[in-house]
């Protein structure tokens, strides 16, 4: 039964991939290969959207189990410590500037 299910899915696949391929060859026809090329480009960054945004996880015995992404927020506290820092020190130089010349 389990081969059976790995035929029958294998056969779907390469109908899918086939039927795409015969779609798209088609439209190459028609259309020119401008069109199909913007259409690769674009499904291609939607797949990279979606699997850059999909969380991690992992299947065991009780189904799927998808972790907490972690939180940015120790960037953005970084780069704000950062930026702070850089503010102060033209402040602390401007200080140091304006009492020189006094």
């Amino acid at each position: 039964m389990k081969i059976m299910k790995l035929l029958m899915g294998s056969m779907c696949l390469a109908l899918f991939c086939t039927s795409a391929a015969w779609i798209e060859y088609k439209i190459v026809l028609s259309l020119g290969s401008v069109l199909s090329l913007f259409a690769l480009t674009s499904m291609s960054a939607a797949m990279l959207v979606a699997l850059l945004r999909a969380p991690e996880g992992r299947e065991n015995v009780d189904g799927f189990y998808a972790r907490v992404r972690k939180r940015r927020s120790d960037a953005v506290r970084r780069g704000q410590r950062t930026r702070m820092a850089k503010i102060d020190m033209v402040r602390f130089l401007v200080a140091q500037w304006s009492r020189a010349h006094n």
